[in-house]
């Protein structure tokens, strides 16, 4: 069951192909569906664009400084492209994103935040709570500085994310979103 949160923000048409991506990828639409009102602001805008460029409604960031677009299973997407699409247009870019994501991390989603991090920092997924989000190229520190919502005493790990989403979302929704029941 889709939560009210969500079915008050979005037309029967809009749910119904998030569904069929979900079924598809094996994940449960809740979870995309938070990603998204969480990426769009509560929007659901297609168009929605943040303050270092990133659009859409997963919020597609740039391949790379000085570029305009992002990269997806070999296709290029301008961001500017992104943002003019329908959400129904949109919600294809969107699937092939996480099925790119699922191929690349070797595996499919077993929570709403696992599905988050698909989005936001793909190597966490399937990691323990305490992992320190950081790369070659990104120190922990820096990756915290740019993601205040999810940094405590200076660095992000995956239940720094799980606890920013379960005071964001409520608990009960936050409960109802993250159950393992994968499809609808």
């Amino acid at each position: 069951m889709i939560i009210s949160t969500f079915t008050k923000k979005l037309s029967q048409l809009q749910l119904d192909k998030v569904i069929s991506i979900c079924n598809k990828l094996g994940i449960n639409p809740n979870w995309l569906l938070a990603v998204m009102y969480f990426e769009t602001g509560k929007t659901f805008s297609p168009a929605k664009t943040n303050s270092i460029g990133s659009v859409g409604l997963i919020q597609f960031t740039r391949d790379k400084a000085g570029v305009n677009y992002k990269t997806i299973n070999g296709k290029r997407y301008n961001l500017s492209d992104l943002a003019k699409m329908s959400f129904i247009e949109q919600m294809d870019v969107v699937y092939e994103y996480y099925k790119e994501g699922i191929r690349t991390t070797k595996k499919v989603p077993a929570s709403f935040v696992d599905t988050y991090l698909v989005t936001f920092f793909p190597m966490a997924v399937g990691k323990n709570d305490d992992f320190i989000f950081q790369t070659k190229g990104l120190t922990a520190s820096l990756i915290a500085k740019q993601n205040p919502i999810f940094a405590v005493n200076g660095v992000v790990t995956k239940i720094n994310v799980e606890n920013t989403f379960k005071k964001w979302f409520g608990t009960i929704d936050f409960i109802t979103i993250n159950t393992k029941k994968k499809t609808l």
